[in-house]
């Protein structure tokens, strides 16, 4: 399930007095009704005229919760786009095991490795090729290695650089998968769900064709639920897609809640999550998704399989 449908305002009202003290402390100061926005003594907007130049302004800490009781939360803390996309990181974070002692254990040994130079850093390399970008033509002839994938495959670039067509290419996302869309529209109080359906992969087109329903309908039936689905029928409607972007576009054209001039600029890849069966087959009916599993945002599993190549 979606992580913030058990993490949002409602579930934080039903919390005892003192959880919300020891919660609250976690939070910016953004995060509560009475803050107030300060410029520094030194900027040139600031109306302190009085401060002394050479005096020294020492900063003392101070307890959140002595300028900020728990009750003064904002609700709209929980459905700020930032605050969910540290969320759905966290999920992704959680679904990967990286919480885990055995992989805590592989962080040290990784760090330790770095430190005492007895292991090499990819991410370098990476970052590396970033800002010395060559075309591939010239790197096929360069004398300076490149990082290879699979087969000897030159690997250039970053993780943008993989569209979703690749993914699909690569098994990463596949027919039979739902890819489940969810964004907070906060300026407008609507938030718009919609499960698409993975139909078939085209190669000449290198795009996915999907199955969605119309209007603010989220699920798709339970007929095509199924393994071996049969064809779809009206009012579910097929779309063509070549990256996430133009998913969330046809998502919302359908929707109609939002209107063109009042999206805001978002990463698509962010608010996208795949779900698929189970590995053993096992399969349900129970849920709106045929017993499908999440598999993490379309972000996470782009950056997971660049780092595989």
């Amino acid at each position: 399930m979606d992580i913030s449908d058990l993490i949002n305002a409602n579930t934080w009202a039903f919390l005892s007095d003192a959880s919300k003290a020891h919660l609250a402390k976690l939070l910016p100061p953004t995060a509560f009704s009475d803050y107030q926005r300060t410029i520094d003594p030194d900027h040139p907007s600031s109306s302190r005229k009085d401060v002394d130049p050479n005096a020294m302004v020492i900063d003392i800490p101070q307890d959140p919760l002595s300028s900020y009781e728990a009750d003064r939360v904002l609700p709209s803390v929980f459905t700020d786009p930032h605050f969910l996309a540290a969320a759905h990181t966290f999920q992704d974070h959680l679904y990967s095991g990286w919480l885990k002692d055995d992989f805590k254990a592989k962080v040290a040994k990784y760090e330790e490795g770095i430190r005492n130079g007895t292991l090499a850093a990819p991410w370098k390399d990476q970052e590396w090729e970033k800002e010395h970008a060559m075309l591939e033509n010239d790197a096929l002839t360069s004398s300076k290695p490149r990082s290879t994938g699979p087969g000897g495959a030159i690997k250039a670039g970053h993780a943008s650089d993989v569209r979703i067509y690749d993914l699909a290419k690569n098994t990463v996302i596949q027919v039979g998968d739902i890819i489940s869309y969810k964004r907070n529209f906060t300026m407008l109080d609507v938030t718009v769900e919609k499960d698409v359906l993975v139909q078939s992969l085209n190669t000449r087109a290198r795009s996915l064709t999907v199955l969605l329903e119309s209007g603010p309908t989220q699920h798709l039936p339970s007929y095509l639920l199924m393994p071996d689905a049969p064809d779809p029928v009206p009012p579910t409607q097929s779309m063509e897609i070549t990256s996430p972007t133009m998913l969330e576009t046809g998502i919302l054209d359908l929707d109609g809640r939002v209107e063109r001039g009042k999206r805001p600029n978002g990463n698509a890849w962010k608010v996208l999550t795949v779900y698929r069966w189970r590995e053993d087959g096992v399969s349900s009916m129970d849920d709106n998704r045929g017993g499908r599993e999440s598999h993490g945002t379309l972000h996470y599993l782009r950056n997971s399989h660049f780092s595989d190549l």
